[in-house]
């Protein structure tokens, strides 16, 4: 599912993707969370690394929505109002080095860390929005990732996954110009090859732990067959 992000200081995060940073720099972050500002790459603006909060909070909403909008299922972004107005139309890119998911058939869970096998950084899709806080009238862009079935090497694990792309493709997934069919065609497993993982500590259970060393590997690598 993605349960935590593994992202680099926003500087080099931006010189690794070849675009520029659309702010201030942010520190690196061994275990950040959902409900984090996350570095994304915006269809609106494709040469530059944006923070947004990662929990969409719909335009049309009136508050902060009380369900969980930190993911968004593959199979339902076309048919729930939260996300269906976006496809499209708002785009994005989630830029990290690696992510955290929890085998949950554990207890406590049982953290593991998936990187590219390459170590390349990783473009998640995602999907992304604009809510005006009438209280204090400053908009929030916020963003949601978009989950697909796991493929053999994340089943090990967990039955979802981030929709994983390569750098071409995620130019694409932003390219407001292709027809949105061409886009979501992009929406596919990634081969098991192209991912590795391993057994953290359980320590990265704990979201304020912010160690170092928090990738490194403490137990099995995960393999398909």
């Amino acid at each position: 599912m993605c349960g935590r992000t593994l992202i680099s200081e926003a500087k080099e995060l931006a010189k690794k993707a070849g675009v520029a940073l659309g702010g201030g720099n942010v520190e690196k972050d061994t275990n950040r969370p959902p409900g984090s500002e996350m570095p994304v790459i915006l269809d609106a603006r494709p040469g530059k690394i944006h923070y947004l909060k990662w929990g969409l909070i719909p335009s049309f909403a009136s508050e902060p929505p009380k369900y969980a909008t930190t993911y968004a299922r593959m199979e339902t972004i076309h048919s729930l109002s939260t996300y269906r107005n976006l496809v499209g139309k708002r785009h994005c890119v989630f830029v990290v080095e690696g992510f955290y998911e929890f085998d949950k058939r554990q207890k406590p869970s049982q953290p593991y860390y998936f990187q590219r096998k390459d170590k390349n950084i990783l473009y998640l899709a995602g999907l992304w929005d604009t809510w005006r806080d009438t209280a204090s009238g400053l908009i929030i862009p916020t963003c949601a990732m978009i989950m697909q079935p796991a493929n053999a090497l994340m089943s090990k694990v967990h039955d979802r996954m981030p929709c994983v792309m390569t750098q071409a493709d995620a130019l694409k997934w932003l390219d407001r110009s292709l027809p949105v069919q061409t886009r979501l065609q992009l929406l596919q497993p990634v081969e098991n090859d192209v991912l590795e993982g391993w057994q953290v500590d359980k320590k990265v259970n704990n979201a304020r732990n912010k160690d170092s060393d928090n990738a490194d590997k403490s137990g099995s690598q995960l393999n398909f067959f």
